[in-house]
């Protein structure tokens, strides 16, 4: 018997199926949840997966608490790698918890895997620059340049552009510290640094990092060209104190040796000091040394001094 009326009815089910489909993977796509918990449609089908679907809500939270209560992440990441000890994103927020909360080995351990040669590729901007700076913060030069190698270019996928400042200049410091970078790639990262800092507050040091790049390369007239950008050389002061701007250490000294030669000459060489006698002794930035050296020797003597 035919029943014309069906046909209706069956191609409305039809666009109606093809029309909410999509729809969980969509929501998963727009939400806040961690990314390994975006991988399936079927994941948000309770009665299937309710043991990941716990645990990925779990991260989630420990995530939203990240920055305002570190302590609490850790404890609830810790909690799940207790449950799943081979969840790396379980893994990277307990790192990244801990170096918030000032454990650096702690959270250079949990981060340092994220320099395999395929997590580096799909890892969180964010990770990696936390990564960086545990690394720095444990005098391990090396792997931090590993790791702000690893984020390059990919910090302008961090969330605002204040951040992305921070990062490539943090990215330039690390790899300026580094003898084996080759002064270009500095350059190029402090250039994506000096387009985006507008406002931010990092102009000065922008420039005063542009300026120091050159000078170790002996490019005198260059890097008295960037120097002459630096307009506010209390806001470097400011900055190493405050580590808004996390450097290798003895970079700061490379800066303000640099920038107060003039204004502060005692200043001066007390930073150029601290550079000649720290880890970056043997690297291109001894250059600065021997050139704040040279300058000071070539200023004449105050009158009636002996």
């Amino acid at each position: 018997m035919s029943l014309p009326w069906a046909l209706p009815l069956l191609l409305a089910m039809q666009a109606r199926s093809a029309a909410v489909s999509p729809r969980p993977v969509a929501w998963a796509a727009q939400s806040p949840r961690p990314a390994v918990c975006l991988s399936a449609p079927g994941l948000w089908e309770v009665s299937r997966q309710s043991v990941v679907l716990r645990r990925c809500r779990e991260l989630s939270r420990a995530q939203a608490l990240l920055l305002r209560a570190p302590d609490k992440a850790r404890a609830r990441a810790a909690a799940l790698l207790e449950q799943a000890p081979g969840w790396a994103e379980a893994r990277v927020l307990r790192g990244r918890a801990s170096l918030r909360l000032g454990d650096t080995k702690a959270a250079l351990a949990d981060l340092t895997p994220l320099l395999g040669e395929d997590a580096a590729t799909v890892a969180d901007p964010s990770a990696l620059l936390d990564g960086g700076r545990a690394a720095l913060a444990e005098q391990d030069l090396a792997r931090a340049a590993q790791f702000y190698r690893a984020l390059g270019s990919r910090a302008a996928l961090l969330a605002d552009r204040a951040q992305q400042v921070v990062a490539y200049l943090e990215i330039a410091g690390a790899l300026l510290a580094t003898e084996a970078t080759p002064a270009d790639d500095v350059q190029a990262f402090l250039r994506e640094a000096r387009q985006r800092s507008a406002g931010s507050g990092f102009t000065s040091l922008c420039a005063a990092l542009t300026a120091v790049t050159w000078f170790a390369q002996g490019r005198d007239a260059e890097g008295q060209g960037a120097l002459g950008e630096v307009t506010d050389v209390d806001a470097l002061i400011g900055l190493e104190k405050s580590q808004d701007v996390r450097l290798a250490a003895g970079v700061f000294d490379a800066v303000l040796g640099l920038t107060l030669e003039h204004e502060h000459p005692e200043l001066s060489a007390a930073h150029y000091q601290a550079l000649a006698e720290g880890p970056l002794a043997k690297t291109a930035l001894s250059k600065l040394v021997a050139h704040g050296r040279g300058r000071a020797a070539s200023k004449p003597a105050k009158r009636g001094a002996r």
